[in-house]
């Protein structure tokens, strides 16, 4: 007995016919009276007079109706109240600070407005930080840059990369990207940042020895420093709304340029998985959105 066959059955009672019945529940008149005869079976209960034609409800049979329809409005009930609870709850994100002060709060928006009742707790971190917190579980989801090594049961999909770029004060002195590097201090991100290994690997390749005087953890501290031309520094450009001072010009920095992938990091069997892909559309829709903008600063994870 399924609750398929309840409808069918109540179908039955409020039609007066199984053809009547079966039009109302697109079935075959064969695939009512199979339904019916299996009911009986399983309740040990003769619900029709069959020696009738059409057959009619037994009394047993009226009295099984009214439990039935009872069945049916606690199980339409349960479904409702699975439906509200699924689009409620905690959903605990995670984020590198470029994110968050990038395309992350767009992204939010168009996830509350797809569950309303959803509430969420903002997790700042480093990409490792963020990673150890999935991997435990104190994180659902987690915005970072492209880990080295995928943690075990976790998928990353990627929805941004971004360039590599030189920032320097528009009175730096230099013209060309290798003078600049070579003639102002440079203001090197701190190494616990992912994307720390990735600039000081493409300036290995591109054979620079840069004199850094200063070492900020945060994309925020890099730019400060740069807009008040204590330095010049590299980092991913910025997608997103938020704009650089007027004073921080963007140059090209090698060819090809370095890159580094932002996605969305999840544990497979996670069971807010299907808010994590809500959020990953709209990840995906605001880097798309930002894509063609002018390149800026972006990075710290």
């Amino acid at each position: 007995m399924d609750v398929k066959t309840l409808y069918t059955l109540i179908s039955v009672a409020d039609h007066g016919s199984f053809a009547e019945a079966a039009a109302a529940r697109g079935l075959s008149v064969s695939s009512v009276s199979i339904q019916m005869r299996a009911l009986e079976e399983d309740v040990g209960l003769a619900l029709f007079d069959r020696t009738r034609r059409p057959p009619v409800l037994t009394p047993e049979g009226r009295d099984f109706v009214e439990r039935a329809r009872d069945v049916i409005v606690s199980w339409e009930q349960l479904s409702e109240s699975l439906k509200r609870s699924a689009d409620s709850g905690l959903l605990k994100i995670g984020a590198v600070h470029t994110a968050v002060s990038g395309l992350l709060p767009s992204a939010l928006i168009a996830l509350r407005e797809t569950a309303p009742e959803l509430s969420i707790r903002l997790i700042t971190g480093l990409t490792h930080e963020l990673e150890a917190g999935v991997r435990g579980g104190r994180i659902d989801v987690a915005v970072v840059t492209e880990p080295d090594t995928l943690i075990p049961d976790a998928e990353f999909r990627v929805f941004c990369e971004e360039r590599l770029v030189l920032i320097a004060h528009e009175t730096a002195r230099g013209e060309s990207f290798r003078e600049i590097l070579e003639q102002n201090p440079y203001v090197r991100f701190s190494p616990m940042a992912r994307v720390a290994n990735q600039v000081e690997a493409k300036l290995r390749e591109l054979g620079f020895t840069v004199t850094s005087q200063m070492e900020v953890d945060t994309l925020e501290g890099v730019i400060s420093l740069v807009a008040s031309g204590l330095g010049v520094s590299i980092v991913p450009e910025r997608h997103g709304p938020i704009a650089l001072p007027e004073a921080v010009k963007v140059y090209e920095f090698g060819a090809p340029a370095a890159t580094r992938r932002l996605g969305l990091l999840t544990l497979k069997n996670n069971p807010r998985r299907r808010f994590a892909d809500k959020l990953f559309d709209a990840l995906l829709g605001e880097a798309n959105l930002y894509s063609a903008a002018p390149a800026g600063g972006n990075g710290d994870g």
